[in-house]
């Protein structure tokens, strides 16, 4: 269930990304921060322009923004705050995660460091991002990891381990038609506003 956001200081994790669109791999994801991390306040972040994948959005930042909040009105989050945050929308431009969590410790209250949650494919570039160090300073990273092999920590940041089992879902597979991944009322936006694999011949219809 989505919160309108309160601000009430509570353990906070971020979880960023384009959603291109929201799929069942995303609402597994969140299910797992919920079940293992044990943050008392998970903010959803769509990317107006990735950093990591600019100029491939068949859908813009509002539909992504529309389809997760269909996505995310009748999870259950077992009590845990779920906040859908427009501000990278809003801000505009190529999203650096360090002016994203800069803003965050603004708007809300948080009690302890804001959390980073991630994949860890992101694990070995992840010294190269936009201030790295000054990010370093402001989040724990939350690392969720299908390998059954222990990964280095990059210098410098606090990085907590999370093994998860792989849940076989991308946005990629849902743009070139397999249906079978989206939440019901993100299949039903998707055909009514004609994106992706409207009109095709698709997996699952």
């Amino acid at each position: 269930m989505l919160s309108t956001g309160t601000n009430t200081e509570k353990s906070t994790l971020l979880f960023g990304g384009t959603f291109d669109p929201v799929h069942k791999g995303h609402l597994y994801i969140i299910d797992k921060a919920i079940e293992l991390s044990g943050y008392e306040r998970i903010i959803i972040m769509p990317a107006f322009i990735s950093n990591f994948k600019p100029g491939t959005h068949p859908a813009d930042a509002i539909q992504r923004y529309e389809m997760l909040s269909l996505a995310l009105e009748d999870f259950d989050s077992k009590g845990t705050e779920i906040v859908l945050s427009d501000w990278e929308i809003r801000k505009g431009g190529v999203s650096y995660t360090y002016d994203t969590v800069c803003q965050i410790y603004k708007d809300y209250a948080l009690k302890g460091r804001l959390g980073f949650l991630m994949g860890d494919d992101l694990i070995d570039r992840l010294t190269g991002w936009y201030r790295y160090d000054d990010l370093c300073s402001l989040v724990d990273f939350v690392c969720f990891t299908r390998l059954d092999r222990p990964l280095d920590c990059p210098h410098g940041a606090c990085v907590k381990f999370y093994h998860v089992t792989a849940y076989e879902a991308s946005s990629t597979a849902v743009r070139e038609g397999d249906v079978t991944q989206l939440p019901d009322a993100v299949r039903r936006y998707i055909e009514e506003h004609g994106l992706y694999y409207a009109g095709k011949d698709c997996q699952g219809c």
